[in-house]
């Protein structure tokens, strides 16, 4: 039970809020049980792993997870651990394999999580039931039109159901293009030493400073389809998409998508 009044920490009326909710290790904590173990968080996307062995890593709190399309042409999740010891059995960001094995004791599991191997198996253990030692499954891995999904809960909505009204949003850019979406290349990372909130706010809550922090982009900005009668700022269902020059029609800013689509400012 959380020592925190959450309510006395937002003064709604005032339109402030309690810098603590940066900083202060328990609220934190709180979130990563109630958040962070609960909802479903993003993992990646199908083009990063199209074929049976393909795998990714990435974080769903602190956890650290393998995404990794098996030899069925599943996609499941697990964390990176090994059942024996806890020791990372895989430390590549992305790759392809048919199995990983961890560097402490060399217990393989295969790419849809079983336990495959035990050196000296015999010899060591008295009747093994490998099949309850193997990796542990994220609960739930779902799809939403490419984009990958999973979360700790074993019960609660389906990911259709918690996206809900979101869906729209993320439907303007994933049906932009008939024959779906693509990632090239590598990810772009930035780690930084701050709260999860503070990027979050800034990149999605906050379209505010737009005009003043990227005040040079936006003058660029507003010279696309200055002539052809499009807004770059009207973004929407009908005028986002793509030619066959594979160019993207129109370009959406990275602040302010889900103000602008709702034809609202700040």
């Amino acid at each position: 039970m959380s020592k925190f009044d959450y309510n006395k920490l937002i003064d709604n009326e005032a339109a402030l809020q309690s810098r603590s909710i940066f900083w202060e290790p328990e609220i934190y904590q709180d979130e990563l049980k109630q958040i962070f173990n609960r909802c479903w968080l993003f993992l990646g996307h199908d083009s990063q792993i199209p074929e049976a062995g393909d795998f990714l890593r990435t974080y769903m709190g602190e956890d650290d997870v393998i995404v990794v399309r098996g030899e069925d042409g599943e996609v499941r999740a697990f964390l990176n651990a090994c059942s024996h010891r806890g020791n990372k059995v895989c430390h590549a960001e992305w790759g392809k394999t048919k199995a990983f094995t961890c560097s402490y004791h060399g217990w393989a599991y295969d790419n849809m999580g079983e336990l495959a191997a035990v050196p000296l198996e015999e010899a060591i253990y008295d009747n093994l039931d490998r099949s309850k030692l193997g990796l542990v499954p994220v609960a739930r891995v779902q799809n939403y039109k490419g984009m990958i999904f999973g979360t700790f809960a074993e019960e609660g909505p389906d990911l259709e159901e918690y996206l809900g009204d979101m869906k729209y949003y993320l439907d303007v850019v994933l049906d932009a293009s008939p024959e779906g979406m693509e990632l090239i290349g590598t990810p772009f990372r930035v780690e930084i030493r701050g709260n999860w909130k503070l990027p979050v706010e800034n990149a999605i809550g906050d379209g505010y400073h737009v005009a003043w922090a990227h005040a040079g982009a936006m003058r660029v900005v507003g010279t696309i389809g200055q002539g052809r009668g499009e807004s770059v700022l009207g973004i929407g269902k009908d005028n986002t998409g793509f030619d066959d020059s594979g160019q993207m029609q129109v370009a959406i800013p990275p602040h302010t998508v889900l103000s602008t689509l709702d034809g609202q400012s700040g």
